[in-house]
């Protein structure tokens, strides 16, 4: 998603000369690599050999968002500033987890059932 939204400001390269890992992400800002991100890959020794990647998924998310963030341009980008304040609520438009939808509906139906009690 992000990719194809900021197709002006990230670009995506597969390495397939130098890593000897799964999968790694090298983030760069302003010409320099500013972090990397790395698969892991787990294997069990059972009777057969089973391997497991563990993918970041979230930190990688992280990185990229960091990278966006502080990466210069002519000003805030306010769709990324919205995607990771912890309001997530800029111009009326909210983005939130399902846990925190639910806790503001139980909320409002405490503030409901207290309005009509008094």
């Amino acid at each position: 998603k992000l990719s194809l939204r900021f197709s002006g400001r990230v670009l995506f390269i597969k390495d397939v000369i130098g890593s000897n890992e799964i999968c790694c992400w090298t983030f760069f800002g302003h010409g320099k690599k500013c972090a990397e991100v790395c698969c892991t890959s787990i294997v069990y020794a059972t009777d057969k050999k089973h391997t497991k990647v563990e993918f970041p998924e979230a930190r990688i998310y992280e990185e990229t968002l960091g990278i966006l963030l502080y990466e210069s341009r002519n000003g805030p980008d306010q769709d990324l500033i919205q995607a990771t304040s912890s309001r997530g609520a800029v111009g009326g438009l909210s983005c939130t987890s399902d846990e925190e939808e639910e806790r503001s509906g139980l909320a409002r139906l405490r503030s409901n059932k207290q309005n009509n009690q008094s």
